[in-house]
């Protein structure tokens, strides 16, 4: 998955590079920025669902998770 999201970005950099010094469709220094953080953005949600999805595979539960968990546990406790 790793390699597959590099691949994608590699490509769009190279997009937005190619792009860079042609009179009709140059792109500002500033819309190679956006471009760029746009990409990390998409890059980390990815990052973040295939984890989530590989926690979700090996059953481990998140820290909110035990926390409401913790919660309703004393919750009980106190009834």
């Amino acid at each position: 998955m790793g390699a597959q999201i590099a691949e994608e970005i590699r490509r769009r950099l190279d997009d937005a590079a190619n792009k860079v010094g042609v009179s009709d469709s140059a792109i500002s220094e500033e819309e190679i920025e956006i471009l760029v953080q746009r990409i990390i953005a998409e890059f980390q949600d990815r990052i973040q669902t295939e984890v989530e999805r590989a926690i979700t595979r090996i059953g481990l539960a998140r820290e909110d998770e035990l926390a409401s968990l913790r919660a309703r546990i004393e919750k009980l406790e106190q009834q």
